[in-house]
């Protein structure tokens, strides 16, 4: 008895020694735990202490979801009702309340998926964290990776307990303001990240929130920052492009570990993209999300922009 306890303590330490190599950041032969497949999903979604969340809209909600997934308004739930012209983080009692909705515990592992390419579950990732929920994962390649793999989508709405859930606040800062921003532009330590697709980041395009579609007063990017659309963080297929792929991304743009980083958008959701890659899949260890982004910033008259469009399409004076 004692030499099989003995093996079967030697096999366990083997799994788990083997199972922190592959999910380690340096690691290049997987995907980090954060990312989960279709296959995770379907042989753990009926666990009493999972919790499958679709984020987005009623409307695709009801057409079709994963078994036993639960709607979060990716507006209405999880945005500040006082500010409704930015995408901001919704304040801690709303957040504790759709916990207590969606019968959430401290303890819950979250599985979250959307229909938008992952940029709604990386921004509920980042709510999470910044509440400090940490046991969430995010299924890669979203719904698209769960039909695309032969799983099928229900309408049944589940039926949930509420929980008694309290909201906390994560001991690692996550989130970026205007000051500390416009304190440290020329730090060499600090870097941004301009998330948007490049035509607006040159101001060949105007930028506009996501969700109002509000063109911005200004056009152009917060000077200094470094664009890295988030589309070119995914493969073709919708999923997170590997490890190695990414850190190459981020280092032809000379984006440093050593460094605090901010991601901005236009209006807070897509900044989430990039401080999801550097953060929860390349191991960096200061990324914050500049919520207010350029709802805030692009509207203000004296926050120091760029615009880096061809000449003839620079009509508007310089920032």
């Amino acid at each position: 008895m004692k030499r099989c306890s003995h093996s079967i303590a030697c096999c366990a330490l083997l799994v788990a020694c083997s199972y922190l190599v592959s999910d380690s950041f340096g690691a290049e032969q997987s995907q980090p735990a954060v990312l989960v497949d279709a296959a995770w999903v379907a042989e753990n979604l009926a666990l009493p202490d999972v919790r499958i969340l679709e984020i987005g809209m009623a409307k695709d909600y009801q057409a079709g979801h994963l078994p036993r997934a639960l709607l979060v308004d990716w507006i209405v739930d999880i945005t500040d009702p006082t500010c409704p012209e930015r995408y901001n983080i919704a304040p801690p009692d709303q957040f504790e309340q759709l916990m207590r909705r969606l019968g959430i515990s401290s303890d819950t592992t979250i599985v979250l998926y959307d229909q938008f390419q992952s940029r709604l579950s990386t921004r509920m990732l980042w709510i999470l964290r910044y509440y400090g929920h940490e046991q969430v994962k995010i299924l890669d390649g979203g719904a698209q990776a769960w039909v695309t793999t032969g799983h099928e989508m229900v309408q049944a709405v589940p039926k949930v307990r509420p929980s008694q859930y309290r909201a906390g606040r994560s001991k690692v800062m996550r989130d970026a303001k205007r000051a500390d921003i416009r304190g440290q532009l020329s730090q060499p330590y600090f870097q941004v990240i301009d998330g948007r697709p490049t035509k607006q980041y040159t101001g060949e395009l105007p930028g506009k929130v996501y969700h109002t579609g509000k063109i911005h007063m200004r056009r152009g990017h917060i000077t200094s920052g470094v664009n890295i659309p988030w589309e070119e963080n995914l493969a073709a297929d919708g999923r997170f492009k590997s490890v190695t792929e990414l850190r190459k991304i981020y280092k032809d743009h000379a984006i440093s570990k050593d460094a605090t980083v901010v991601t901005y958008c236009n209006e807070g959701l897509h900044a989430a993209h990039p401080w999801f890659v550097l953060s929860e899949l390349l191991g960096y260890e200061d990324v914050r999300v500049y919520d207010d982004s350029l709802s805030e910033w692009a509207n203000l008259p004296d926050e120091p922009m760029e615009i880096t469009a061809p000449p003839a399409l620079s009509s508007q004076p310089k920032n």
